[in-house]
């Protein structure tokens, strides 16, 4: 199998050609999308053979504008070369991309992330002889605290609040990031309130019956009835975004909330006062530094490609440590074909 980057993320076989989470609508016979982000797919779904979960069907399906009905396949077969799937761990309806051939086994993982988040199976790495890995925190600086010990601080933190009557807000991206925090978060208060992205999605995931979904109000009807006067113990869901933007500095302004942010970044000392928040923590949908590696030693790979997010640092330190790694970049065609 031959690996390269051209307009997208390449692996051909010998008599078979596939693109992975191509964000451009260029024709390719076969396609994988491991999950449903927007910068892992095109404003325009091709309408070709098209690997991927039913629940990230269902995402695109609901929130591509440009949506077209391919073939979609949960796993799939070219001749003796099978394609399966297996959970990535990373948001709802994410998945890793498993390839065997008679010319060998190869993974891709998309983003991926082995912790246990409650509600979501995290990825099994598996032995293989060419990985494709995410490195979005492939840096040794980012290596973040335990999971549940971060969960439990944040939430003594949001029960302080609410039981002093001081409403907050929870901020993370509205797929992926805020299923972690409704799971984490939403038992903490019977009055939950969500922006409008976050509730559309919610709704869907609701209706749909998947996991990461709970019951909530609309903020915009939360507003209009004035539930939010009326109550003060209340959680908001909202996207990430900084605290000085308008409608975080009304709500600060109006009701004296609380802003908490939830991300990977929030591993660096100045992120409070960066992004004008007044608490944050270092959760990620991502593997750490120290889950990626440890991702590499369990799949024990022959090659190992980096993709996203520091490529080069990370296929430098898979180097250190016995790897034969290199980062999937425009040079990589190149090393490639020659």
């Amino acid at each position: 199998m031959k690996v390269f980057l051209s307009k997208t993320i390449r692996v051909n076989g010998n008599n078979w050609k596939l693109a992975c989470d191509s964000t451009n609508s260029q024709y390719y016979p076969l396609v994988f999308y491991s999950h449903a982000h927007s910068d892992h797919i095109p404003r325009k779904i091709p309408k070709t053979d098209i690997i991927t979960s039913p629940t990230t069907k269902i995402l695109l399906k609901n929130f591509v504008k440009n949506y077209e009905e391919g073939n979609y396949f949960e796993s799939y077969t070219v001749d003796s070369t099978t394609f399966k799937q297996k959970p990535s761990g990373h948001i709802v309806g994410s998945t890793a991309l498993i390839i065997e051939s008679s010319e060998g086994k190869l993974v891709y993982t998309g983003d991926v992330s082995s912790r246990d988040k409650g509600f979501l199976e995290p990825f099994s790495p598996e032995k293989c002889d060419i990985l494709i890995i995410e490195s979005t925190f492939g840096s040794p600086d980012y290596i973040f605290p335990a999971y549940g010990n971060v969960i439990k601080e944040a939430q003594e933190q949001i029960s302080e609040y609410l039981e002093n009557d001081i409403p907050v807000v929870l901020m993370g991206y509205a797929l992926g990031k805020a299923q972690m925090l409704y799971n984490a978060f939403s038992h903490l208060s019977d009055n939950i309130v969500m922006h409008g992205s976050n509730y559309k999605i919610n709704s869907l995931l609701l209706e749909e019956k998947i996991k990461g979904s709970i019951p909530a109000m609309a903020y915009t009807e939360a507003k209009e009835s004035n539930f939010l006067d009326q109550k003060n113990q209340w959680i908001l869901f909202t996207p990430l975004k900084s605290g000085r933007d308008f409608f975080f500095s009304y709500l600060k302004k109006k009701y004296d909330v609380k802003l908490f942010a939830f991300t990977g970044w929030a591993i660096s000392d100045n992120y409070n006062y960066r992004m004008a928040v007044d608490h944050s923590y270092p959760i990620s949908d991502h593997a750490d530094y120290n889950e990626l590696v440890e991702i590499c030693k369990l799949s024990n790979p022959d090659q190992i490609y980096t993709i996203y997010g520091y490529t080069t640092r990370f296929a430098a330190e898979l180097r250190k440590q016995g790897f034969s790694s290199i980062p999937l970049s425009k040079q990589t065609i190149l090393d490639s074909f020659l």
